[in-house]
């Protein structure tokens, strides 16, 4: 049996509020949040979760300051595992907020797997919740109208050893990824957990939410749901999982 195994993708940075990420904590205290992906591999299989933002030229100056370098597109990324974009025949969105979604269209042969509440929110968002989406946005088109679906509607194992479960709250469709390794359960959470610093807590504590939440009711049972778990958590924002090149 081969087992899964899963590289980040660095696509790009941005400097944000900590507090953004942590609920009602460290505000104003500025860091680098990294826009991920994630390749996820077993012999020949590979998936990629979520696909990253806009190209740097397109960036609209809520989201700025932004950094993006050449080497930092999903093109030059796949290189780096001898893999190129016309491999991936499954894409996995977390959730359709901009900067996850919008390097689905450069996919050409891959089935690419949302949940149906998602896609459902994205199409008529609550208007502060748009620029999220970058509906509205003059001169961008939000990239999930790019995309054609597989929806899903609630937990669905996809491949052997893949399972997408639902985990409302930060959007009311976002799904995190589980992945069983030779070492054991990984979770890539998506923006659910977007830090190291969201699971900082005591053993008998929940998770830290983030500031960006449709329902804090439903996100607060999601992060116990991926507490109990107990697989290794990959979050969505932190660049220090690039410390390592290859989970596990």
């Amino acid at each position: 049996m081969e087992y899964w195994t899963i590289a980040p993708l660095a696509l790009g940075k941005g400097v944000r509020d900590r507090s953004l990420f942590t609920y009602l904590k460290d505000p104003g205290v500025k860091i680098e949040a990294g826009v991920l992906a994630w390749l996820v591999m077993s012999g020949k299989e590979k998936i990629i979760v979520d696909t990253g933002g806009l190209p740097l030229s397109k960036i609209p100056e809520f989201f700025k300051p932004f950094f993006q370098t050449a080497e930092q597109t999903l093109e030059a990324q796949l290189n780096r595992f001898n893999t190129s974009l016309d491999e991936i025949e499954i894409v996995i969105n977390t959730h359709l907020h901009w900067d996850h979604c919008y390097g689905n269209s450069l996919f050409k042969k891959a089935h690419f797997f949302v949940q149906k509440k998602e896609i459902d929110y994205a199409k008529n968002p609550h208007p502060s919740h748009a620029i999220g989406y970058l509906v509205g946005q003059q001169g961008i088109d939000p990239p999930f109208e790019r995309t054609n679906f597989d929806v899903l509607q609630g937990d669905v194992h996809l491949a052997q050893g893949i399972e997408v479960i639902l985990t409302p709250g930060h959007t009311p469709g976002i799904q995190a990824v589980c992945i069983q390794t030779r070492e054991g359960l990984y979770i890539i959470a998506g923006d659910t957990i977007p830090l190291f610093e969201n699971m900082a807590v005591p053993d008998e504590a929940r998770f830290l939410p983030s500031s960006i939440f449709i329902d804090l009711k439903d996100y607060s049972q999601s992060l116990d749901r991926i507490k109990k778990l107990g697989g290794f958590i990959l979050p969505g924002h932190d660049l220090r999982v690039l410390e390592k090149t290859i989970y596990p």
